[in-house]
């Protein structure tokens, strides 16, 4: 594991042993005061007095119960209607037997049946049933009075299942109360630190996977300084760290490209140079070497034919080759005075309009213009000569076909970033994919009389705009060259640092 996810991962797990070191000490104390409220002492004693209450209610109905018997027994009304006789005796009790905690009254006779009055059914299963039989001493024909009573079972069932339900329970906690605490403490804790443990392994998982892409930028960036220019890191995910990758791609892209146009800069540069002495090389013995072979040509005074012939020969090639290395000398020399890049606002449709006007001579040339205006900052005159060399350069591919199957077209675009792109198509036989990227480089051509110095020179005034130029297959069959210039916004402070030559077009 990286440094880094170790770091990551002790930070969440400090993070999160300190809540639950701190949440160990609050269970302990919450459910400490919880537990000593709920067993408290004074509470169970409340519950028992409670349970108190049920035996107490019972015996106090029975007591009443009781009375009400043996008030009737002693009394004087029911003496009266006994003496009047049993239909007498049956309606005296027949207020008593209303109360619906009263089951029936039976008075036991001397002699002959007793008489019974009978209040409201009880159901055996709704009500408690108890009797009373009282000694009869002042009615006359009767020994006993049975007092038949009841109690309503659903007030009683209530003390039996607080009993059941509360007490015994309560009880039960009460004297397992020291390992309740605990209990209710691990289980708090343990769910909590299996939460902390979880967290600490998803810290785990997610550091790990972050640091690998950290990793992945690291080695990007240490091989792209050690000179790997061409390092790139494959993004992945949605979040800041892919945005860092693609960033970092985008730096690694430039780079490369900046580095291929200095080092192709400083290439040019060099050979500006050799071109430069060989042209003065070159261009000095040339007229030395021409006026020579002219006055030895002019010198022969004599009448051998054959001689002449010889002399007249020997003086057309040196002419002709005199003016070949005076055409390849002037090459050398507009490739070694390239001025610097003066750059102004301009209209790249006009450019374009004027390069066609310019070359009447070249079969098929047009040009497609858009309808708005298409502004960057360029080097007019530098411009013009590298649209020249492309123009003439098209126009030499299409050489092998016939006049009327000619065509050149040069296009201007703008560009979505606000800069914009001109082609240059033509219908020959096109570029080589292999050989796309050397056709930029000095002396190196295709043409038996080219000296190669064209596109090399199209080249360098586009990177000295800013710009870049490829080329490809174009849409007509043939090359397409494509010039990309900046945004004005972007384009490159070139202050002038040599006095100003207009190379011949």
């Amino acid at each position: 594991m990286s440094r880094l996810a170790l770091k990551l991962t002790a930070l969440l797990v400090l993070l999160t042993g300190l809540p639950l070191a701190v949440a160990w000490w609050q269970s302990q104390t919450l459910f400490e005061r919880s537990l000593g409220a709920g067993l408290n002492p004074v509470v169970a004693t409340a519950l028992q007095d409670a349970v108190g209450v049920y035996g107490a209610f019972v015996a106090s109905e029975k007591g009443r119960q009781r009375a009400v018997a043996r008030g009737l027994a002693d009394s004087r009304a029911l003496a009266t209607a006994a003496a009047a006789g049993p239909d007498a005796l049956r309606a005296a009790l027949v207020p008593v037997v209303a109360d619906p905690r009263v089951g029936a009254i039976e008075l036991i006779a001397t002699q002959g049946p007793p008489v019974r009055q009978a209040g409201r059914p009880m159901p055996t299963d709704a009500w408690l049933l108890d009797t009373e039989v009282v000694p009869l001493t002042g009615v006359p024909g009767y020994t006993h009075l049975r007092y038949e009573y009841g109690l309503e079972r659903a007030v009683l069932t209530r003390f039996e299942h607080m009993e059941a339900d509360v007490i015994r329970p309560f009880s039960a906690l009460a004297a397992d109360r020291e390992n309740l605490a605990d209990v209710y403490t691990y289980s708090f804790v343990g769910s909590l630190a299996a939460a902390v443990l979880i967290a600490a392994l998803i810290a785990v998982v997610v550091g790990r996977r972050l640091t690998r892409r950290l990793r992945r930028l690291r080695e990007g960036m240490a091989r792209v300084a050690s000179g790997e220019r061409s390092a790139r890191v494959t993004p992945a995910g949605h979040d800041e760290l892919a945005d860092l990758a693609v960033g970092f791609n985008a730096m690694a892209q430039r780079l490369e490209d900046s580095h291929a146009r200095v080092q192709y800069l400083t290439q040019v540069s060099a050979w500006q140079g050799i071109a430069r002495r060989l042209a003065h090389e070159i261009k000095n013995p040339l007229t030395p070497i021409l006026l020579a072979v002219q006055q030895a040509h002019q010198s022969y005074k004599g009448d051998d034919p054959r001689y002449r012939r010889t002399l007249d020969t020997a003086r057309e090639i040196v002419e002709q080759e005199v003016q070949t290395l005076k055409r390849l000398v002037e090459h050398f020399s507009r490739f070694a005075k390239l001025p610097a890049v003066s750059l102004t606002a301009e209209d790249l449709r006009g450019p374009a309009e004027d390069m066609v006007s310019a070359h009447p001579n070249i079969a098929g040339l047009a040009a497609r213009l858009p309808d708005a205006p298409v502004r960057v900052c360029v080097d007019k005159g530098l411009l013009r000569q590298a649209l020249t060399n492309l123009v003439k350069n098209a126009d030499e591919a299409n050489r092998a076909l016939a006049e009327a199957d000619r065509k050149v077209i040069l296009t201007v675009d703008p560009c979505p970033d606000g800069g914009a792109q001109l082609h240059v198509d033509d219908v020959g036989p096109g570029v080589p994919a292999a050989d796309r990227d050397r056709v930029f480089e000095p002396y190196v051509t295709g043409k038996h009389d080219g000296t190669g110095l064209g596109l090399a020179i199209v080249k360098k005034i586009v990177l000295d705009h800013g710009g870049e130029i490829t080329v490809g297959e174009a849409p007509t069959g043939g090359a397409r060259f494509t010039v990309r210039l900046p945004n004005p916004a972007d384009a490159p402070v070139a202050p002038r640092t040599a006095p100003r030559e207009e190379a011949r077009p």
